[in-house]
Parts: structure tokens; sequence; C-alpha cells
């Protein structure tokens, strides 16, 4: 690695490094100075497809094209002091993360309750706002970039629609009226955030609709866990248009995932209270509704995987398509399934499910995935043991054969590519165009050096063309510190990586919570 890409990597904020070669990223070239955008400080990115060994020459400056492309910091946006929480053991602060319409304006929603708006290039700070002393959990945007929503995890979990401009609100639904209200955690309580009635999901529809999943799940005084969830579809005046189930049901909701040109939306649904979980329901499953009206379409429930797992539970590997008339759902337990539209299954995949390693079970957990008009993927997690299979405190014995794998099939459940490669994955996006996806990469896993997160990113077109994964990997972009597992991809190559600090070898923290933009 170059000096000039040393220091770029180094930078925490605005780029002003003195430029005196061009540096090569994926179809494009980064100069000194020259015709191009201007991104981060002083540097020009000029829009260009370039070929390995190719002499290219821009404002003056020549340079040999690489073999592969760099990927380099443009800029980082500042979110505030989390050292506390890294240091006493919590989770990956939660970072929302938006693009405008037109890709010129960045939305961050941040575990310190911020939302902060940048030039999606540059970095310049448009406006930042405090909307709560807890999370921001969601941002989107409206259609015409006019509006900006915020859904918060807080006591009243406001949902908000906000002049981007100055992030005043222009108005706001109270979320906790329907699932519940809770106080403000303990200071010395770092998971207590989470107790917080939460916009789990919220996404902006082309008509100007939004789709918002309420959940609250929580302990009484008396120490008897409670949950309530609620679907609704706000107009874009906040007017509560259509609501499921009609009344709030004892369950926990997560993140939706919807085909909008389908009608359909699909909700993972879950039970982690003491009462009885509510009929009718698909504990543990997924949920179909018309995306109109809300009223429910089908079912997916799956019996936990016996003797290892009590349940079988599904975190963010959903993915629906319905003219494919496809259904992927991937398990904590390593399976995956391919199911119809309507629940019935049609391709059961075993990729991370429990393997024998002596007379210890080991699991690769799919927590991850997507599915587009040609394929689906999904990624697994590194090896781990089935809680209660054994003692807690034995280390799996040997790698799972598929563990952090980013697998790829057609609707037909032929494995069409993987990659793997030496990082832990953290989350699986593509851009909007699909062409382009990333994971995120966390530690390595035959490596122990501490300075080598971020992402890769690869080729995600035509997913049937023979190309196996290490031909699609494009690029390696590199975050000082680890990244949380969303985070965004652009058609224009823009990788968008929240990252966070860490505690190092020598016990010191180190890196500091931030979004960075990369090219």
């Amino acid at each position: 690695m170059t000096p000039l890409l040393l220091a770029l990597l180094a930078c925490s904020s605005t780029t002003e490094v003195p430029v005196e070669e061009l540096i090569f990223v994926r179809d494009g070239v980064l100069a000194p100075s020259g015709p191009g955008r201007v991104v981060g400080g002083d540097l020009r990115l000029t829009e260009q497809a370039w070929t390995p060994g190719e002499a290219v020459s821009l404002a003056g400056t020549t340079s040999v094209a690489p073999t592969q492309a760099s990927c380099v910091p443009l800029f980082s946006v500042p979110l505030g002091d989390v050292s506390r929480l890294v240091a006493m053991g919590g989770e990956a602060p939660d970072t929302a993360l938006a693009l405008s319409p037109d890709g010129e304006r960045l939305a961050i929603g941040s575990y310190t309750g911020e939302v902060v708006v940048v030039d999606g290039w540059t970095g310049e700070e448009l406006s930042r706002r405090r909307l709560s002393e807890t999370m921001a959990k969601q941002v989107a945007w409206s259609p015409d970039g006019q509006v900006l929503y915020a859904g918060e995890q807080s006591p009243d979990a406001m949902v908000r629609a906000l002049d981007p401009d100055t992030l005043s609100d222009l108005w706001s639904h109270r979320l906790a009226d329907r699932v519940g209200h809770s106080p403000a955690p303990a200071g010395e309580d770092v998971y207590g955030v989470y107790s917080l009635p939460s916009a789990f999901g919220l996404e902006v529809l082309s008509d100007g609709d939004l789709l918002v999943v309420g959940t609250h799940g929580w302990s009484d005084a008396e120490g008897v866990r409670h949950n309530r969830s609620q679907v609704l579809r706000l107009g874009p005046d906040g007017t509560p248009k259509a609501a499921w189930p009609a009344k709030v049901a004892r369950a926990a909701f997560r993140r939706p995932q919807l085909d909008e040109p389908g009608g359909r939306v699909v909700i993972p649904v879950t039970h982690t209270a003491d009462t009885p979980p509510p009929p009718g329901l698909p504990i543990d499953g997924l949920q179909v509704l018309d995306l109109e009206t809300l009223r429910p379409v089908s079912q997916a429930i799956e019996k936990p995987l016996a003797p290892w797992f009590s349940t079988a539970t599904i975190w963010e590997a959903v993915g629906l398509s319905v003219e494919a008339d496809t259904l992927l759902i991937g398990f904590n337990d390593g399976r995956v399934q391919l199911r119809s539209v309507d629940g019935t299954l049609r391709h059961p995949l075993e990729t991370g499910a429990p393997v024998m390693a002596g007379e210890v079970p080991i699991v690769a957990s799919v927590g991850f995935g997507f599915v587009t008009d040609e394929a689906v993927a999904y990624v697994t997690s590194g090896t781990n043991i089935p809680y209660g299979a054994v003692s807690p405190d034995l280390r799996p014995p040997m790698a799972h054969p598929n563990e952090n794998g980013l697998f790829v099939h057609g609707h037909d459940g032929e494995l069409l590519w993987t990659w793997s490669g030496p990082d832990r994955l953290q989350g699986l996006s593509r851009s909007p165009e699909g062409r382009t996806w990333i994971v995120g990469a966390g530690e390595r896993t035959s490596d122990t050096r501490q300075d080598l997160y971020g992402a890769r990113v690869l080729d995600g077109a035509t997913p049937g063309d023979g190309r196996g994964g290490d031909e699609r990997l494009l690029a390696t972009c590199r975050t000082e510190g680890p990244v949380f597992f969303r985070h965004l991809v652009t058609d224009d190559g823009r990788v968008i990586l929240a990252e966070y600090p860490f505690v190092g070898e020598s016990e010191v923290l180190q890196g500091a919570y931030r979004v960075t933009v990369l090219r």
C-alpha cells in the first residue's frame, strides 16, 4: 500500500492530503485537480473506465493502472462518544443510513440519538439535531427528497417527518401510544436501550406512504417479560391508513422486507414474553401481508431443529420476490429455505446446519440475505455451538465447513457461486440497481491483527454466468474500526460504512464512532 493510501485511510474527517499520483478506483480515477466532481477535500473524481497496466493521464499527472481497484476514504462524519458502551462490552452501536433519491445528501441516524445530514460527496455538514437521549433507529427519504423521516428507539418511539435543511418537525407519530411506553434505562445499563419501544422498520413507498413497524419488548417491575408490536401504513402527512393486526399483537415483529411492485411485505415474527404467544401468528416464522391493506396473505413457520435448538429464529436473512414466487428464509440454526410466496417449501438448504465435530455440534448461522430477479444471496456467520448443547465455555473444536461465506443460488435452489475470505462477515448489502454487493469485514479468522476491518466489494451482476466468487471480488475497503452490519453501496461506487471503536490488544480503546464514505 502506498504512503498516499495509508494517509487517506488515517483520515477521520474531510480529506486534505496532497496528491501526487492518480488513484484508480472502480470505474473512475481520483486526481489532484481537473474537471471531475469534487469529493472529500481537494480531490476530483473522474468517472472513467481503465484497464490494468494502462497509462492514464489526468490534470497533468500520469500513472499506470493497477491490477485491482483501490478503495479510499473520501470523508468521515463523527457521531459522538460511545467509548463507555464499547468498554463495558455492549453491542455494536446501531447506526441508520439513507441517501437522498438524487444521491447528493447522506442522512445518518446515530446510537446517541442524533440525526445528521451531510453532503454525500464532500462530507460537508448540512444539519444536525439530537432527537432523543437514546437511539435514532431509522432514517429514510421521501421520493422527492423534500422530507426526511426518522424513527426512534426511545421511551416514546417517535416517528418524525423532518425538514432536511433544518431538521425541524413537520409532523410526528408516537408509537408508544400503540406498543407501550418504557422509561429511559439507568446509565449503567448498556443494554437497556433495547428494552424501549422502537420503530423497528421504516420504509417509504413510491407514492409517499410510510410502512412502519412498531416493536416493544420489556420486563416490568416484577420481572415479567412483555411484547407489543404492530405494523402501520401511514400517509405522507402521518395519518394512519392501515394497521396489522387491528389490535396490537403480544409478539415481537422485526424488520420488514417488501416487494412493492408485487404488492407484498413480509414480517418476521417472534415471541420473547413470559405470557403465552397469541394464537394465529407465525411465531418464529414469517407473515406475508398485502402491502396496500396490510391484510394477511400467507404464513411460513418452521419447527425448531431438535435436539439442538428450541426456536427457529429468523434475523434479517429474509427476501421476497412475487414475480419469481420466491421467499427466502435463513435461520440461526444454519438452515436456509426457498419457499413460494404462499409459504410452500420448495428448496431446503442445509448450508450452515449443525455438523458434529467429535461429540460437539457446530453451526454457521444465517443472519442476512436478499432476493434478486435472478437469484437469492445470504451470508453465514462464524462457527458457534448451539446454546445449551454443551458447556457454554467450550470453544468450537473446529471450523464449520461453510462458515463466513457468501452463497448465491438460483430460484430453483441451484448453487451458482460462493465467496469466502479471511474475514468474519458483517451484513450483506446491494446497490439500488443490484450490480454491486458488499459484505462487512469484521476481525480476521486467521490473523490476529486488528486493523483490517471494512468491507469487501463484489460484482453481483448476472449471477448465473459461470464466474466464481474470487472472480467477482472488485475491491477491499478498509476502515480503522469494525463496522455495523447495516451499510450502503451506491450505483456510482460509493461504499458507506458505520464504524465504531474497539478495545485493542493492549486493552486501549482504538478508533472512533463515525460514518466513513469510501470510493
